[in-house]
């Protein structure tokens, strides 16, 4: 299951995101918050696997509170981003911030779906149990000297 934070300013952008993500059965809302100081002390109480995050919002935006977040996170523990704006010229800024996905609003099932793919691989590769080093050869037998 992939727990996740929504956050946006715009109840009608979490009730969108929220109805959306209904048709994802492995994603459960576990936190909402509409701004960026509500946003972390969600993910800190919650540790949840992604956050969707709106960029631009009241009291403390999208980036400042992920830059937050990074400092106060070890970076095992941070949740996959996916940033929700209905502003494109904000997409260098995200993945700058190592963003999944970056989704415009109003978010559509079809970019969703290819941002969860993102997403259940990253999720999987960090709950992946490390790979075993290749075997080596055995070395050749020394002859006499």
């Amino acid at each position: 299951m992939i727990r996740a934070v929504l956050v946006d300013d715009e109840q009608l952008g979490r009730n969108r995101l929220r109805r959306l993500l209904k048709e994802h059965p492995d994603v459960e809302i576990v936190a909402e918050a509409a701004d960026g100081v509500a946003a972390r002390a969600a993910v800190l109480q919650s540790r949840p696997d992604l956050l969707f995050l709106d960029v631009q919002m009241p009291v403390e935006d999208g980036p400042t509170a992920l830059r937050k977040l990074r400092a106060a996170v070890p970076e095992a523990q941070l949740p996959f981003v996916v940033f929700t704006t209905a502003h494109a010229q904000h997409a260098l800024d995200a993945f700058e911030l190592e963003a999944i996905d970056y989704l415009l609003k109003p978010v559509e099932r079809d970019g969703l779906a290819r941002a969860l793919k993102r997403v259940r691989r990253q999720v999987w590769q960090r709950s992946a149990p490390p790979a075993a080093p290749p075997e080596m050869a055995p070395a050749p037998p020394s002859e006499p000297a």
